[in-house]
């Protein structure tokens, strides 16, 4: 009888069948209770060091640059390339006829309103109406608008034989002063004019007394000069200060390396003049990326490491300057990028005479720390400028507040919220950690 042979046989296989099927069910239900597998690390103290690395040059005291602080026309070079030079040494004069004149005509311009003041305080007191102070003023307006025209006539002149090479661009610069000064007066006497005959008509509409109205208008006048005044003192000194710019001086002790000017005949504004290459101790130089330079300050310790004959020779130093501003540059990747200039003091007593110039790798320390508590930088995670970690606590992931130290790409130091030994989940930016996932430690 083969039939029921063949008929057991298949419900034996479909009752292992179903055993299996149940089994599997329950294994895969067991893990579901269980929830994800993740892996866990300690937070443990230990030392930790973060560095930043990048290029630099040794140097023996740096180039500088002189720059002109004001344009005009180079008129005397008194060194030459080469020569050494003293701190306070003149390197080149700058023709300052024109601010000269600028000068003569403001003070010539203050004189002319301090008399005006003595004239309205005699007026005052003298008590002459206001309106023959506005008669004398309307007639200096006419006066300075004659000025100006016959200014402005000039300075075309000058424009087209500047144009034409008929006069020297100081000879310009001058009649150009001339203009721009009787403009100025012209636009001040008018000015002082409009605003009194303005205030005179207030003082009329107010109804009060001849008498009073004449001190009271008399003080205005008093207070517009007084602000003129003080106004054309501030561009003297201006001009003042511009005319002793005109002489350029070495600002330390060095060689004249360089001496663009001599081949100048007119220097604009932030043109280099000179470059003086000073002599001194030896320092390296480097220019780190905008984000790392707010981790440095002056006096941080620096290591220079210099390649000669493929063999690494480190030397010592510590920050002098970080400088204040960054400069735009292009990466390797030709992304826009800005970094900002460090100057370092090697320590005395290192072999570095005969390596001026040398290219060096400047290690930064960034931070460096004993006995902290650390973790690795994949278990932290920010939200809303605060940092967490996971941890296990009866089969669920439940996040912990943390207070953050210092953070590298691989390892975070935690100030506060966790304990040494403290077991936290590792790789928190996965779909299946999450607060209140089911977790459990498969390290």
């Amino acid at each position: 009888m083969k039939i029921p042979t063949i008929r057991m046989k298949k419900k034996m296989w479909l009752a292992l069948a179903a055993v299996l099927l149940i089994l599997y069910c329950g294994i895969n239900a067991a893990k579901g209770l269980r929830g994800a597998r993740v892996e866990t690390v300690k937070a443990q103290i230990q030392s930790i060091e973060d560095r930043y690395t990048e290029e630099g040059t040794i140097t023996s005291g740096g180039e500088y640059r002189l720059v002109s602080q004001v344009p005009g026309a180079v008129k005397e070079l008194l060194v030459s390339e080469n020569d050494t030079v003293k701190k306070g040494d003149v390197i080149f004069t700058i023709d300052d006829t024109d601010l000269q004149h600028e000068k003569a005509l403001g003070e010539s311009a203050l004189s002319g309103y301090r008399a005006k003041l003595e004239q309205s305080r005699i007026g005052q007191v003298m008590t002459s109406s206001p309106q023959e102070y506005l008669s004398l003023t309307r007639q200096e307006v006419a006066a300075k608008e004659a000025d100006l025209k016959t200014a402005a006539t000039v300075y075309q002149a000058s424009d087209a034989l500047l144009a034409a090479g008929g006069i020297s661009r100081v000879e310009w610069e001058k009649d150009r002063a001339s203009y721009e000064y009787a403009s100025m007066a012209w636009e001040q006497a008018k000015q002082r004019y409009e605003e009194s005959l303005q205030y005179l008509e207030s003082l009329k509409c107010s109804g009060i007394d001849e008498t009073t109205i004449n001190g009271k208008f008399y003080k205005s006048v008093e207070e517009q000069l007084n602000a003129q005044i003080q106004a054309q003192e501030t561009t003297i000194k201006q001009l003042e200060e511009k005319i002793e710019k005109c002489t350029v001086t070495a600002d330390r002790d060095g060689i004249v390396t360089s001496l663009p000017v001599k081949n100048m005949s007119y220097i604009q504004v932030g043109e280099t003049g000179a470059v003086i290459a000073k002599k001194g101790a030896m320092k390296a130089e480097s220019d780190v990326l905008s984000s790392i330079a707010p981790c440095l300050s002056p006096g941080d310790k620096v290591t220079v490491v210099v390649n000669t004959r493929n063999q690494d020779q480190l030397y010592s130093g510590s920050i002098e300057k970080v400088y204040g501003y960054a400069q735009k540059g292009v990466s390797a990747l030709g992304l826009d990028e800005y970094r900002v200039h460090v100057v370092i003091d090697m320590d005395e007593n290192q072999d570095l005479e005969d390596k001026e110039g040398y290219g060096a790798d400047v290690r930064f320390t960034l931070y460096q720390g004993e006995d902290k508590l650390v973790i690795p930088s994949s278990s932290v995670y920010e939200t809303d400028d605060q940092s967490y970690v996971y941890i296990i606590e009866t089969g669920r992931a439940q996040k912990k507040q943390v207070e953050v130290e210092y953070k590298t790409s691989s390892q975070t130091v935690i100030k506060a919220g966790l304990e040494n030994g403290d077991k936290v989940i590792d790789h928190v930016d996965t779909k299946e950690v999450y607060e209140g996932a089911r977790v459990y430690d498969g390290s």
